[in-house]
């Protein structure tokens, strides 16, 4: 029988050199008492270390307007977040901000996770679908 624990380690290790904090909106607005307006609450940081990042392409193919409408092939690029099986749950609309990585233009990059994690009956790592949001300024 295979030693699951031994195939998180070692996915841990080899399949996660990046160094990510995610975070998620506190929900409720709060009063800005200087200016009385309400502001977004103080987001909560949800999980702060070791993750992959990988790119991901999914080729689409639809029927465009009209009855004689030209097939379009789309490429939408995406990504897939792997995290040891330690990390809490991530949710839809956590953001995730790349802090270290093997690639220095990811460094900084956040991204948006579009799906819930995905399970498994046999499970050594945990994965997570995101979309890319933005590049913040890497100070240099």
């Amino acid at each position: 029988m295979l030693d699951q624990s031994g195939i998180a380690r070692f996915a841990e290790r080899h399949l996660m050199p990046d160094t990510i904090h995610v975070s998620r909106d506190a929900g409720e607005d709060v009063l800005d008492p200087a200016t009385g307006a309400l502001v977004p609450g103080a987001a909560v940081t949800v999980y702060a270390d070791k993750a992959g990042l990988y790119a991901h392409q999914e080729r689409s193919r639809t029927k465009g307007a009209g009855l004689n409408g030209a097939w379009v092939e789309e490429v939408l690029a995406g990504y897939r977040l792997l995290l040891p099986l330690s990390a809490p749950e991530l949710q839809v609309d956590d953001s995730v901000l790349i802090v270290e990585a093997r690639d220095d233009q990811a460094v900084g990059r956040t991204y948006r996770v579009t799906a819930q994690g995905e399970v498994s009956s046999f499970p050594v790592l945990r994965t997570v679908w995101l979309e890319e949001h933005d590049r913040k300024p890497v100070a240099v």
